[in-house]
């Protein structure tokens, strides 16, 4: 009877927290299994902490909250005190351009390892490199002036012990070290097949067995072709991310990362690398359709063209992807997107994910060649330093969603919807949600094109139906934005209609100000608004509980509604305070 009550006491908790798998209400990856150790609050020697700075041609502006530490010096260090014991560590780090260095790594002052810094894939030229994405950039300072470097050390440092980093060679700069334990590694379960040979082989014995679970074990594997899932219900598994490695050497248009071209794929506990270093002769780390029984897990992936574009280019039995899961994953240090669902992917949920550094949007839904994207969903991530475009961006479609997400750090935008890109406009019915997000030093002055962008960029364009609509936002604290809070804007086209927001807080504007002016404009209408209407839109939003705070640069006033023109904007009703 004890072992019953119990029983139905332990149901009643999952039922009143929502269910079985109730989430947190953090915001953003706050299940990370690393704690991030910035540089300039360790301890440093014979290195200086950069002053905090907003000006875009300045290095320690790609930076976590702006700030970066010099470690140039001969033998200049950091050193930190460690929370918890931990044997992974990455480390983000900027050398010049053309150039590379050598970090000394100790644990207690007993040297453990010395880390390789290169520039290689680093500095990005936007307005030179040739890509077509790029046409029309005009802004000259350099982007991606971090990379990262991770080393899974040969012993945990325990809880209160100390890691040093130390300049052996080159000119650098740290900006953080994240630090985790290294869980075991995953083995093969019974019915695995497990792959016993070289990279270049790895293609054929996935032919050899679609359908299965194949387990590739601990190792770096060097593979010149993309891999090809073309049978149902194959599932590609590692030893864990910090085991088994797929390194992709061609440098070459769609020639490496894995493709899903079949129902039930799944990929989990891998590290996907690649040689290429550009957007431009590269490819997607993950790429094709996924479906209901499809889930890739624990999967991190670096230096890609995207970290996932979820759309299908092939012929194949599936048209669009569906209701599949992404969890968990890190993307990071991609050229382009972090993860873009398109062309007609429905149902699907990313979450637990960490975004950053960045070339695109980091998560993005995209309803491509007039396949309408639905009923997706991104949750608690976190998107930082991405360099171009926005943290999270819709482009149409019908009811997606984003929510408990953290934002910061962006070069541009925090959250991006219009309507300008071609395909599915936005959908007559249905809502799309953005709820319970942090955005944190977003927005500028200064985007690629010399155009200002705010944290919260809204714009519709004479694409797609010429209208954006149906947008809500609750529960949004907009936090020292760069430039302007929230931009509501009419590039051509028509209308913003139903735009709705709600219990939202900006705290702190115009941090940028007077820096990063690319059209010497600093005294024409001001900077640092919470809201800006411009080029007077037409439609119709309403507001509630919106509070402003802190607001800085050269606005005077919180609202900028001298273009506002047709657009109807008034007090909501109904809406609830929100109770965080």
């Amino acid at each position: 009877m004890k072992k019953f009550k119990m029983l139905h006491l332990k149901i009643f908790i999952m039922l009143i927290s929502g269910s079985a798998y109730a989430q947190s209400d953090q915001r953003g990856y706050y299940d990370a299994p690393y704690i991030r150790y910035e540089a300039d609050q360790g301890t440093l020697s014979k290195a200086k902490s950069t002053p905090k700075s907003f000006n875009q041609a300045e290095l320690q502006s790609e930076a976590s909250e702006q700030v970066c530490v010099d470690l140039s010096g001969k033998k200049a260090s950091v050193e930190w005190k460690i929370k918890e014991a931990a044997d992974g560590m990455v480390v983000r780090y900027s050398v010049p351009d053309s150039s590379s260095g050598e970090l000394d790594v100790y644990a207690d002052n007993k040297l453990i390892g010395t880390l390789k810094l290169t520039s290689h894939y680093t500095w990005e030229y936007l307005w030179s490199n040739g890509n077509p994405n790029n046409s029309g950039v005009v802004n000259t300072n350099p982007k991606m002036r971090f990379d990262e470097v991770r080393m899974k050390l040969p012993a945990k440092i325990p809880a209160g012990g100390k890691l040093k980093l130390a300049n052996k060679s080159g000119k650098i700069h740290i900006d953080f070290v994240e630090l985790e334990a290294v869980p075991p590694a995953v083995t093969a379960a019974p019915g695995d097949v497990v792959f016993s040979g070289e990279g270049d082989e790895l293609q054929s014995f996935i032919d050899q067995n679609g359908g299965k679970t194949i387990y590739v074990p601990a190792g770096v594997y060097d593979i010149y072709s993309e891999l090809y899932f073309g049978v149902d219900n194959t599932t590609l598994k590692g030893a864990g991310m910090w085991y088994t490695q797929l390194n992709f050497k061609r440098v070459k248009w769609l020639k490496g990362g894995l493709y899903a071209n079949a129902k039930n794929i799944s990929f989990s506990d891998l590290f996907l690398t690649t040689v290429c270093n550009s957007r431009s002769e590269s490819y997607k780390a993950i790429n094709g359709i996924f479906t209901s029984g499809s889930v890739i897990k624990n999967v991190w992936a670096e230096h890609f063209e995207c970290g996932a574009w979820i759309a299908q280019y092939n012929q194949g039995n599936v048209a669009y992807a569906e209701g599949f899961t992404v969890t968990h994953c890190r993307f990071r240090n991609n050229y382009a997107d972090g993860i873009n669902l398109c062309k007609g992917t429905k149902n699907a949920i990313v979450e637990h994910c960490s975004f950053r550094n960045n070339g695109d949007d980091d998560m993005a839904i995209w309803s491509a060649d007039n396949m309408e994207c639905q009923n997706n969903t991104f949750r608690y991530s976190t998107s930082e330093n991405c360099w171009r475009a926005s943290g999270c961006a819709i482009y149409g479609g019908l009811n997606n969603k984003a929510h408990h997400l953290l934002i910061k750090d962006n070069l541009e935008v925090g959250i991006r919807v219009n309507n300008a890109f071609p395909g599915v406009g936005f959908n007559n019915e249905g809502m799309h949600e953005f709820s319970d997000i942090t955005i944190i030093r977003c927005g500028t002055n200064n985007d690629l094109y010399y155009n200002p962008v705010g944290a919260i960029d809204l714009v519709v364009t004479d694409r797609n139906g010429f209208k954006v609509m149906n947008i809500k936002f609750s529960n949004i604290d907009i936090i020292d934005s760069k430039n302007d809070a929230i931009h509501i804007m009419r590039y051509g086209g028509k209308e913003l209609n139903n735009i709705v927001f709600e219990n939202v807080t900006i705290d702190g504007t115009g941090k940028e100000f007077p820096h990063n002016d690319g059209r010497n404009n600093n005294s024409e209408k001001g900077r640092g608004y919470g809201i800006v209407f411009k080029y007077k839109p037409s439609g119709n939003g309403t507001y509630c509980n919106l509070v402003f705070k802190n607001r800085g640069g050269s606005a005077k006033e919180d609202v900028s509604n001298a273009e506002i023109g047709a657009f109807e904007w008034k007090t909501g009703s109904g809406c609830l305070k929100s109770q965080k």
